[in-house]
């Protein structure tokens, strides 16, 4: 009963191995194949949208080093302009602090120089009335 029943199986295996043939082609239904289709050229399509992409970040980090340079050298040189505008404000306040101090000797000399006036008028007037 076994070798009959072996005998039937390798009968359905051998028919149905000749029954197919070998083919270097695959059969796939077509909506598949469209969608591989798409796939492929939108693959094709990010790829060189990509390729831009990095082209053009490239192209940004390039500019903003360029402009981070021009900033440093602008930032160096508004740095400069007032570490100067320092300087002269200190000059300046300097001298203010000088004028002052003359205006002040000024204005002493000139009321000593008033005083005497009056001190001076008033002993010659007295001595006028007294004379």
């Amino acid at each position: 009963m076994r070798i009959i029943k072996f005998l039937l199986l390798l009968l359905v295996l051998t028919k149905n191995s000749y029954g197919q043939k070998q083919a270097d082609t695959l059969c796939l239904p077509t909506d598949k194949v469209r969608g591989l289709v798409i796939a492929a050229k939108q693959g094709d399509v990010l790829k060189e949208q990509v390729t831009l992409l990095n082209t053009r970040i490239s192209l940004l980090q390039s500019t903003i080093k360029e402009l981070e340079a021009k900033d440093s050298v602008t930032t160096a040189a508004c740095l400069d302009q007032i570490a100067n505008l320092n300087q002269q404000k200190a000059l300046y306040t300097d001298q203010l602090n000088t004028y002052e101090k003359l205006l002040k000797r000024e204005r002493r000399k000139r009321r000593l120089i008033q005083a005497t006036g009056i001190a001076v008028a008033g002993v010659v007037g007295y001595l006028y009335l007294t004379k």
